[in-house]
């Protein structure tokens, strides 16, 4: 069975309802719940409730089938609740509220008073009744907060702990990262990314005439090497658009929206553009969006690319075909993946980043690099420093213009963002015009999800074979 991301168990636990964190901390010894950290409830409860599912489409049916019998199960003890009340003797150790009237009884009277003011035992018990009225009337109200749960098991009431946790975790799920836990990281794969594929901010490429509707242009570093051949088949011979930060945005929506057990046999996806949009933007989905959507597909899939490796010429390109249906109830786009593109995720040859950390990327450049700067953390844990020449940026980014100079400052910022953000760097200088990186240790986390990632990549090449 699948697990989950320790990093996204780690975030997950940032966004759960505070008061569940507050009860389980206050309460684990005293009803001896078997989880003994609240990361360790969060992991038990997602497996339990999601079986190690990921997906949108998975999910859903799950989480409305849980809220379904939780809705019945509120009326059910509520119910309960009140009959045991109305018609248990106040006397019966059954009663759900005997232990509260017997202390009450018990208590001198300034305590009484201090407790209970001027209340009669009639009137205790109906503030009671109140309160779980109240506790079924409000839709958003927790289990563990329901009147009657300390007459329940610590079984149970440890199950019903979990129930609110699972709640609570959707609507953190539902809200940042469209139903989808796949989105929380963000992947590329590991062969490309020393290939300058990607500009901060899109340009117009000066590219030659190949042949027919075929356009070519050679990148190369600053001594003149050739880094990658790009060609684009566009129909008409206008100067293309490099791609850019929202392309590759796009790359990783459509990454983690596939359902491995699909994509193994297909090679392809099937998005809501809905969902894509919400992956490249942050804001509500227009038609402006879904335009830009339909703009970077088309770039996607009509640029080509090649380049040196070893003796031979790779060529490649990032898709195959998308087809985007927009005259559906709900318009999709499908999305064939180029060779390349499916096995790196097929045998989980990825980079990853945190969506949360990447979220709080806001310079474009450093969306760009960020893949081969958290590659360059894992390589460099042992030291933790190594040095990077302007070449080495030349690789992995497109820079619209070739003054090294204004570059090296726009690697700065960039670098510097990073370190601001406590995200792979702690610390870089710039000697000689080449920047010399102190790395961050990877945290506890990182280190459990590397491990949890090979065991797995291994697991899926035994499959394959």
């Amino acid at each position: 069975m699948e697990q989950y991301s320790r990093q996204f168990i780690e975030e997950l636990a940032k966004h759960i309802d505070p008061a569940i964190a507050d009860f389980f901390n206050m309460k684990h010894e005293i009803f001896k719940f078997p989880a003994k950290t609240f990361t360790e409830l969060i992991d038990e409860t997602l497996m339990d409730y999601l079986e190690g599912k990921t997906s949108r489409e998975d999910l859903i049916p799950i989480v409305n089938k849980i809220k379904k019998s939780r809705l019945q199960k509120r009326a059910r003890w509520y119910k309960s609740y009140i009959n045991d009340v109305d018609t248990i003797s106040i006397d019966d150790p059954k009663h759900p509220l005997s232990h509260i009237i017997n202390m009450a009884r018990s208590l001198p009277i300034d305590q009484y008073v201090n407790m209970f003011g001027n209340m009669e035992l009639d009137e205790i018990i109906a503030q009671y009744k109140t309160k779980a009225t109240e506790w079924k009337d409000n839709s958003n109200s927790l289990l563990i907060e329901f009147p009657g749960l300390s007459t329940f098991t610590n079984n149970s009431i440890f199950n019903s702990l979990k129930n609110d946790l699972i709640i609570s975790a959707w609507k953190y799920i539902e809200a940042d990262l469209a139903g989808n836990i796949d989105s929380y990281m963000r992947m590329f794969p590991e062969q490309l990314l020393n290939r300058p594929l990607f500009s901060p901010s899109s340009f117009t490429l000066m590219m030659d005439t190949a042949s027919n509707n075929l356009l070519k242009e050679i990148i190369t570093d600053e001594n003149g090497q050739e880094l990658l051949e790009v060609t684009v088949n566009t129909g008409k011979l206008t100067p293309p658009k490099s791609m850019d930060s929202n392309d590759l945005k796009l790359i990783n929506a459509f990454i983690s929206n596939i359902n491995m057990q699909e994509f193994s046999r297909e090679k392809s996806v099937i998005v809501d553009l809905n969902t894509l949009g919400k992956e490249v933007v942050d804001y509500h989905v227009g038609k402006n969006v879904l335009n830009k959507i339909s703009n970077s597909c088309r770039k996607l899939v009509e640029y080509n690319f090649s380049y040196e490796e070893e003796g031979s010429k790779m060529y490649f390109n990032l898709f195959d075909n998308i087809a985007i249906k927009e005259d559906a109830e709900r318009p999709y786009a499908i999305a064939q993946f180029g060779e390349i593109l499916s096995n790196a995720i097929i045998q989980k040859k990825l980079i990853s980043i945190t969506s949360s950390s990447y979220d709080v990327l806001q310079n474009n450049l450093s969306k760009i690099i960020c893949y081969a700067l958290k590659r360059e953390q894992i390589a460099n844990q042992e030291s933790l420093t190594n040095e990077y020449s302007y070449t080495y940026f030349q690789k992995i980014v497109r820079f619209k213009l070739k003054n090294k100079k204004k570059n090296l400052q726009l690697i700065q910022e960039s670098l510097q963002e990073f370190v601001d953000n406590k995200i792979a760097i702690e610390s870089f200088e710039l000697k000689n015009g080449v920047f010399v990186i102190h790395f961050l240790p990877l945290s506890p986390a990182e280190i459990e999800d590397l491990h949890f990632d090979n065991t797995k990549a291994v697991s899926v090449s035994d499959k394959l074979k």
